[in-house]
């Protein structure tokens, strides 16, 4: 039998501690004046403007006021899907192709892609590719040139038909 006050008796909580000190308060608030009000308004027109204007008219260089286009559109089903690719001269005069990045070339593929005017009027920066190869990675044979190629993947129907090279840019030691 159970007895009230046993040892299988539930514990009694304690009554809940007042508390000692004065009630927490949230920061002081105030109203804006008028003139903060207004200059909240015209900075808020001014950013869903330049929103409007990137969207219909801005590429992805107005980021963050423009569209990411390349997210937001598809390659046609007859069209083509475009790749920079970077070959390299060897020693021995055969060219091969070597990976475009910022661990062999001190900059990434999309850095040069967005380059490509820049490049092709100035073949001598791709020089620059090759002087930060040979920087960056001196334990490997020394690249006698390079040259930016533009791949084109083909597509008809949605399937790959083929490649088309052309060369956007090169430069010999």
């Amino acid at each position: 039998m159970i007895t009230p006050g046993g040892p299988s008796a539930l514990p009694t909580s304690a009554p809940p501690a007042e508390p000692t000190g004065p009630p927490l308060a949230g920061p002081a608030s105030t109203p804006l004046s008028a003139r903060a009000r207004h200059v909240r308004l015209v900075l808020a027109g001014v950013c869903v403007a330049l929103l409007c204007v990137g969207t219909f008219w801005g590429d992805d260089d107005a980021f963050p006021f423009g569209p990411f286009r390349m997210y937001s559109t598809s390659t046609p089903p007859n069209g083509n899907i475009h790749v920079m690719v970077l070959e390299a001269r060897m020693p021995d005069g055969s060219w091969r192709e070597v990976p475009l990045d910022s661990s062999a070339v001190g900059v990434n593929r999309a850095e040069v892609e967005g380059q490509i005017p820049r490049f092709q009027a100035a073949p001598a920066l791709v020089g620059r590719l090759v002087e930060a190869h040979d920087r960056l990675r001196p334990a490997e044979p020394r690249w006698t040139g390079a040259r930016l190629v533009m791949r084109y993947l083909k597509l008809r129907d949605r399937r790959f038909v083929g490649t088309e090279d052309k060369v956007v840019a090169q430069w010999l030691r």
